[in-house]
């Protein structure tokens, strides 16, 4: 990491409408946790700045049944492309994520368990602290649920089973059960267990090796998704110390022309809202919460980053950072599907016009019927039910002889950050012949789901065995190549980039094949669609692969958590190394993919850097008024706006 002072004078060009003490750059998953837990003090002001609008109002948002339909992947989605995949045919993929007030937690599909202990315990082992492990992890996810207990229905006909002990009730995110369920989940939780999967007492007790009914971000009271903008924004937008600006595009962060102990200081954040560029001052932090994508790309924007990729890009250089961007690590998503002799399946949505604007009159009649929740039971899988012994020691012993030449070729010319892959690859090769490296998760869709389109496949009913690959040894990393604000970065995935996760995914499919025939599912298999009876060797199904796989858009780390000698991008504060005030906070942080989907996970680290942040404001309250940033040359910012009279409606504010 290298400061380089000549480039600190960045001078105010355009108009300070306001300073406020903490300024979140982007009203996402963690963005609004962390907004909405800091405004809870009167004294503290808090921005957010959305790039997206607020899409609470929208069916398509609120209406569980409807996901993935409307806008939710249009135009509430950054549609990021992966640049081509040369593991992958070199396909260009897309990764989804939410471009609203909300984030994420706006379009996804409201699946909510947690991932394995000694998984979250990587974190602090990486870092060599134990505040990042599941025990410590474990109050701040209770901290962010209100949790709707199954009801005696939930529990008989859905066969919903629950541990009180690890969730929370009177927190912000509601979490509960839908109230409709396929019977065919309930076959397939069945024969799950006849395969040797465990049934879960709760998929979110930390001990997900097993089969059961996820609990959703849904308001059980209601049936509606539960957003984060539902949880932390919505119930508080009228406080006054809040603010929210929408359909705003940060460019970067502006620097003070002075350092805080040769530590780079953050002094204002710099925006589009339509053609006008504007800024707010920042007194105390900014907090950069705009995902596992958008957050790279904040940072490099404002001159922190790998100098050699900023002035590629033709940014200036204040900060070299190499490892922004880098460490990037998704899932991976494919489908085995066949056709059943079950009628009533969600194809008939597409299948039968009257059927489906009836189930859509019903829903919004008593919320009930197919519209009324996205059901999900998931069967997470351990190694020894995708290998053989044999198999699994002969993958792991070549991975081993390899590792150190595998983490130099995933680090991206990094030489700290190959050292931090090679740890990370080497705690995961123990875990996966401990059984704790989960590679897998199996989810049962009622209906066809699966690359091929509905125009192009029968028109019949279907039931898919999705396999996601939930432990990838692959890393990638993303990047800008512009300094226009508005161009997506190239992101690169490395998809299949490991041997070990190329075998998993191969056995997920040859596991979701014999799910669909095993008792009681051979009671309603009617034979197999996809990939296709042509498909039977490891290497056809490969082949297959290749042409089909997508992301289930679970990205992370490309702002790790990690210590510098690792390549780390922020300490275990989640503070940006070389800066005194900035911190990133949401799923880019996490150093160790986890195998579980991430927006519990992302909910409890924003609601865990609230105690950093709180503990920072104590300490700073304690030292002299110089203590706080920029607070004479701001001053005057406090309150009304400066320089350009700003109406709300103008501003597209939500305060």
């Amino acid at each position: 990491m290298r400061l380089h002072q000549c480039t600190l004078s960045l001078a105010l060009l355009v108009p300070v409408i306001r300073a406020y003490d903490y300024v979140v750059i982007g009203g996402g998953t963690a963005g609004l946790t962390v907004a909405g837990r800091l405004s809870e003090d009167p004294s503290i002001s808090v921005a957010v700045i959305e790039a997206g609008p607020n899409a609470e109002d929208l069916p398509e948002v609120f209406v569980p049944g409807l996901i993935a339909t409307g806008q939710s992947y249009s135009t509430l989605d950054w549609l990021y492309p992966t640049v081509p995949q040369r593991n992958l045919n070199g396909r260009n993929l897309t990764v989804n994520a939410g471009k609203a007030l909300g984030g994420s937690t706006v379009i996804n599909s409201m699946i909510f368990p947690r991932a394995e202990k000694e998984q979250y315990d990587v974190w602090s082992q990486l870092n060599n602290v134990t505040e990042w492990g599941w025990n410590d992890l474990l109050p701040f996810f209770k901290k962010s649920e209100a949790f709707t207990p199954p009801n005696d229905f939930q529990v008989q006909t859905g066969g919903v089973r629950f541990e009180p002990s690890v969730h929370g009730f009177n927190g912000n995110v509601k979490v509960g059960f839908p109230n409709f369920f396929f019977i065919q989940s309930t076959l397939w939780r069945q024969a799950s267990v006849n395969l040797g999967f465990p049934l879960s007492p709760d998929l979110a007790n930390g001990s997900p090796h097993a089969v059961g009914v996820a609990p959703n971000s849904l308001d059980a009271a209601n049936n509606t998704r539960c957003s984060a903008a539902c949880a932390y924004y919505t119930p508080v937008a009228s406080r006054p110390n809040l603010t929210v600006l929408l359909n705003a595009t940060v460019s970067r962060i502006i620097w003070a022309n002075t350092t805080d102990y040769g530590k780079l200081t953050a002094s204002a954040v710099e925006f589009f809202q339509g053609n006008k560029s504007l800024t707010v001052s920042v007194e105390r932090e900014a907090i950069v919460t705009a995902g596992t994508i958008g957050s790279p790309k904040i940072l490099e924007l404002s001159g922190v980053g790998n100098r050699t990729i900023l002035s590629a890009a033709g940014i200036e250089t204040v900060l070299d950072l190499p490892s922004v961007g880098e460490n990037l690590a998704d899932h991976v998503q494919s489908w085995a599907n066949s056709f059943t002799t079950l009628t009533l399946t969600k194809d008939q949505l597409n299948l039968n016009a009257t059927f489906a604007a009836e189930q859509h009159d019903l829903w919004f009649k008593n919320r009930t019927g197919l519209l009324s929740a996205a059901p999900r039971s998931l069967g997470i899988a351990a190694p020894n039910d995708v290998f053989n012994t044999s198999k699994l020691q002969s993958l792991l012993k070549q991975a081993r002889d390899s590792v150190k030449q595998t983490a130099i070729q995933f680090s991206n010319g990094n030489t700290k950050l190959a050292k931090g892959i090679q740890a990370q690859l080497e705690i995961a090769l123990d875990l996966y012949e401990q059984g704790k490296e989960l590679p897998l998760e199996m989810n049962l869709e009622p209906g066809y789901f699966g690359p091929t389109a509905f125009a192009s496949r029968p028109k019949r009913t279907f039931t898919a065995v999705n396999s996601v690959l939930h432990a990838p040894l692959s890393r990638g990393r993303s990047h800008i190549a512009s300094s226009d604000p508005f161009a997506l970065p190239n992101v690169d995935p490395n998809y299949w980039g490991h041997p070990v996760d190329v075998a998993a995914q191969v056995g997920g499919i040859k596991l979701a094949r014999r799910m669909l025939r095993t008792p009681p599912m051979d009671s309603i298999f009617n034979g197999e669609f996809e990939p296709g009876d042509q498909f039977q060797t490891d290497e056809e199904i490969e082949g297959w692969l290749r042409g089909v796989v997508g992301s289930p858009n679970h990205v992370v780390g490309t702002a790790s958590m990690l210590p510098e000698e690792l390549g780390g991008v922020v300490d275990t504060c989640l503070k940006v190394y070389g800066t005194s005030n900035v911190r990133v906070a949401d799923a880019s942080i996490i150093p160790f993919p986890v195998s579980a989907h991430p927006s519990s996970t992302v909910y409890a680290i924003g609601e865990k850097v609230r105690r950093f942040l709180l503990a920072n404001l104590t300490f700073n309250n304690n030292k002299d008024s110089g203590g706080r940033h920029n607070q004479e040359a701001y001053a005057s910012t406090r309150g009304a706006p400066t320089m350009l009279e700003i109406s709300p409606k103008t501003m597209n504010y939500h305060s």
